[in-house]
């Protein structure tokens, strides 16, 4: 496909060519995908008719999207394993694999993504048979995007958690919370033992706070009896950026929850 061919930059302009993603399909596209095509990719004519295209001189017969920072509508999108019931997974995004032997707790790298539509067909690591979910997604451009795998059905196991790129005051850091961990209760959050936030549920995500930079205490606590379920002394956190608290785990299991601190790409991505 031409999207695959690497350019090496033309004229120093990344391109499509260089991506990771596929370009992305119409909404009729996506609707009339075959199933028999998870990892075969799938390129929607119409689509690629939708960007201004440079074709590449010489022998290859290729034309490629340039991606011009500050004009060319983009996204930017990270994969999280967040289900501790499966192991390594593969991911195919509109049939080309993107992700390898992604593991549980784990997140990919940003990817740059062309707004539009695509399906998300998740595997066993080295495995192309029997999915453990199959999800479709639609970016909108000028996003920053993280796809939570979760522990939910065969046609709703991915969260998706936009954020928009913001200004971050260098006095403050800025943290929310997302929970994940299926069978958790309802909970409280404490920072330095002051409630910041009330009733956290499954799949929820909060608005961002602001709060000082250093070092905090971090407490989640059961909403109707109070108990502890997790407890970390040492948060640090750092002013001009922002935090996501991912909580994750299974209750039933001897680890039981966990919470992970990514630094959000709202910190350092650009468009």
């Amino acid at each position: 496909m031409a999207e695959m061919w690497n350019t090496q930059n033309i004229k120093g302009l990344e391109t499509s060519a260089d991506l990771q993603m596929p370009l992305p399909l119409t909404q009729e596209g996506i609707r009339n995908l075959p199933d028999e095509s998870l990892t075969k990719e799938f390129v929607d004519d119409t689509v690629k008719s939708l960007y201004p295209g440079i074709q590449v001189p010489g022998n290859v017969n290729v034309t490629v999207i340039p991606i011009i920072p500050g004009i060319t509508l983009f996204s930017y999108i990270r994969f999280f394993h967040a289900n501790p019931s499966v192991g390594a997974v593969d991911i195919y995004i509109n049939g080309r694999k993107v992700v390898s032997n992604l593991t549980y707790r784990n997140f990919t790298e940003y990817m740059k993504a062309f707004p539009g539509y695509y399906r998300v067909a998740i595997f066993r690591a080295g495995t192309t048979s029997d999915p453990i979910c199959i999800n479709y997604m639609n970016l909108i451009g000028y996003r920053i995007y993280t796809a939570a795998i979760t522990q939910s059905n065969e046609s709703n196991c991915i969260e998706m958690i936009n954020d928009n790129h913001r200004f971050l005051q260098k006095n403050m850091a800025y943290v929310r919370f997302v929970q994940l961990s299926a069978n958790a209760p309802q909970m409280d959050v404490y920072l330095d033992d002051s409630l910041i936030l009330a009733d956290l549920n499954y799949r929820e995500v909060s608005r961002y706070l602001a709060v000082t930079p250093g070092d905090h205490n971090l407490k989640l606590r059961d909403y109707y009896s109070g108990a502890v379920l997790l407890e970390d002394p040492l948060v640090s956190l750092q002013g001009g950026k922002a935090y996501t608290i991912y909580v994750v785990g299974d209750m039933t299991d001897r680890v039981g929850l966990q919470v992970i601190i990514p630094l959000e790409g709202a910190s350092y991505l650009t468009f």
